[in-house]
């Protein structure tokens, strides 16, 4: 088992992160206006959604 510098944990952690926010955010993006009113969002508000489904714990 190789052992990383925790500096470098922390970055690929990060970088998961942050792809998972990506996708998550390409996903919800990709929904259309009629579906968005349809669950009670506003286009603004993807950003929480991304960010609430890619960070959570």
């Amino acid at each position: 088992m190789t052992f990383l510098p925790a500096s470098l944990l922390e970055r690929l952690g990060r970088s998961r992160k942050l792809k998972a926010y990506r996708k998550a955010r390409a996903e919800a993006e990709a929904l259309s206006d009629e579906d968005l009113a349809d669950i009670g969002l506003k286009r603004y508000q993807l950003g929480h959604v991304a960010r609430v489904r890619a960070f959570r714990a």
